[in-house]
């Protein structure tokens, strides 16, 4: 399937894009998988806010054993819309190898907008099933993909710190993925970049981490990483959307 161009796509119209803002592009690419496994395990809690305002809160959790990596998360979200307020949790998971080759993918929402979703990555092609509350059939989709295609959903942070492990496997600052989001059914290519250190307040904290650039050609996601490898920070200035690492 061919990428599609998307500049700010969610599931609540644009409000919520943390992954689907990212991938406005064309074209495909493809990097070779990475030939370095390493350890993945880490477990937090990120706040996440809409234009300065709390929007919910991500508790994640990321566990690696022998030959395999399992990724997920209980998310919490209310957002304003059209006067009301729009109540969403969620809870993803996320399998891959010890290289960072996604498996399965899964996800259960509920609340006012409720569907589950899942993604069998180990079939050729990929197929995609999506079952809304709303609807009597099931969405099925059938994707050509990568098998090293790095996973960002919508609205879960936890994936840009897979991303973050992902990057660090190579030494090259500037690396090119082939990516996907489940939830928009969207195939695209990303460049991550590592601008270097810098001094940064955010959270009424101030600290030295280490500045990460996702680009597309239609969309910038900054993200701040300290010295254990641990994603602190992400913000899109286009779309006034910022997670902060609490725990």
């Amino acid at each position: 399937m061919k990428s599609k161009r998307l500049a700010t796509a969610g599931l609540l119209g644009g409000v919520l894009m943390l992954g689907a803002a990212v991938l406005g592009i064309s074209g495909g690419q493809n990097p070779p998988a990475p030939n370095t496994s390493a350890s993945a395990d880490d477990q937090g809690t990120f706040a996440t806010f809409f234009a300065g305002h709390p929007l919910g809160t991500e508790k994640f959790n990321i566990r690696s054993s022998a030959g395999e990596i399992a990724a997920e998360a209980e998310i919490e979200m209310k957002v304003q819309q059209g006067g009301q307020t729009v109540h969403l949790k969620s809870r993803p998971r996320l399998v891959l190898t010890s290289q960072f080759e996604p498996q399965t993918y899964a996800v259960n929402q509920e609340g006012s907008q409720p569907f589950h979703l899942e993604v069998d990555f180990r079939a050729s092609p990929a197929v995609s099933r999506l079952r809304l509350a709303s609807s009597k059939q099931d969405d099925h989709r059938d994707f050509v993909l990568n098998k090293d295609v790095l996973i960002l959903d919508d609205n879960v942070v936890h994936h840009y710190q897979l991303l973050v492990d992902r990057f660090a496997l190579k030494p090259e600052k500037k690396q090119t993925f082939n990516a996907y989001i489940p939830q928009e059914a969207v195939p695209g290519v990303l460049e991550v970049e590592e601008v270097g250190p810098e001094d940064v307040e955010f959270a009424g904290r101030h600290e030295t981490l280490r500045h990460l650039v996702v680009t597309t050609d239609l969309a910038r996601i900054d993200l701040w990483v300290d010295g254990q490898q641990h994603l602190q920070r992400v913000h899109n200035l286009a779309s006034q959307i910022e997670a902060v690492r609490t725990k």
